[in-house]
């Protein structure tokens, strides 16, 4: 058994998933929404769901107020919450990521888990995530509202990884614009009080030139970790990935990336591991 709040490497190692508590094993699937998309999703190999929740109609006059699994623009879908829920839980044992793209979706998907979780018993992590401040490039406020957000999950459902973000405009003409102290010291005034663990899902592109911020945000607390996310055209690099790999610990980064660069990561960082582990056991056995 494992709670919603549990941790989520804690429940690999459980399943023996993984072998140890490096958030790099973890994999993900991105946007398993539409029933054709969770499908797939439950009979791969992954470990954890990313989907993303919104209202049906959303802003239009057909708008009902039933959660359903759509990415923007999309406010349609052939799946609602409800539904994805139930065959997540009934079916497989893997972790739940819900992502919300408006405040008006949070409180009923959150009464949604209330009710799944006194039927069903949800038996696994479940991180609620949400852009919640403006972050580089962004000159609007097309962020969730903050403090509704926070306060409507330690009303309806505090039994959660909480999953806290900024939003984001990568501009390649401007490849340094990203994160500063400010942003980061705003995100820990949010959250540094909060009971949960905190992830901060962080575009990779923009980790490295920020890193002095991020790793003094991480240096805050033993509950916050990174979860890195990549823009499908986003020219994330493997030396990139390495710096962070080598400025933090294995089980403070999440890295929910694309191929073909995580999988030349993933090479590079437990090639090095096994030679590392070889040359060791080689110096005992000489001993």
């Amino acid at each position: 058994f494992c709670s919603p709040s549990g941790d989520l490497l804690d429940y690999l190692l459980s399943l023996k998933r993984i072998d140890r508590k490096d958030g790099l094993l973890v994999t993900w699937y991105h946007a398993a929404n539409k029933k054709r998309e969770m499908e797939e999703a439950l009979k791969s190999d992954v470990m954890a769901l990313e989907s993303d929740v919104t209202i049906e109609g959303y802003n239009t006059p057909s708008e009902t107020g039933k959660p359903i699994m759509a990415h923007p623009p999309d406010i349609y879908s052939d799946n609602s919450l409800e539904e994805w829920l139930t065959a997540v839980l009934k079916s497989s044992d893997k972790a739940i990521k819900l992502d919300f793209k408006n405040i008006k979706t949070v409180g009923p998907s959150l009464d949604i888990l209330v009710k799944a979780s006194s039927g069903l018993n949800i038996n696994r992590p479940v991180w609620l995530n949400a852009d919640i401040l403006n972050g580089p490039n962004v000159p609007i406020n097309i962020a969730v509202n903050a403090t509704r957000f926070l306060s409507l999950i330690q009303e309806k459902f505090p039994n959660c990884t909480v999953s806290t973000g900024w939003t984001t405009l990568y501009l390649p003409f401007f490849p340094h614009s990203t994160y500063t102290q400010k942003m980061v010291e705003k995100m820990h005034s949010l959250v540094g009080n909060l009971p949960q663990r905190i992830t901060f899902p962080v575009r990779a592109v923009m980790v490295r030139p920020a890193w002095s911020h991020l790793s003094w945000l991480l240096s805050q607390s033993e509950r916050y970790s990174l979860t890195l996310w990549q823009g499908k055209t986003d020219p994330v690099t493997v030396e990139d990935l390495l710096f962070i790999r080598n400025n933090s610990q294995p089980e403070q980064i999440y890295y929910d990336l694309y191929d073909p660069v995580l999988s030349q990561f993933k090479d590079m960082v437990f090639t090095s591991t096994r030679n590392s582990i070889s040359t060791n056991q080689t110096k005992m056995n000489t001993k």
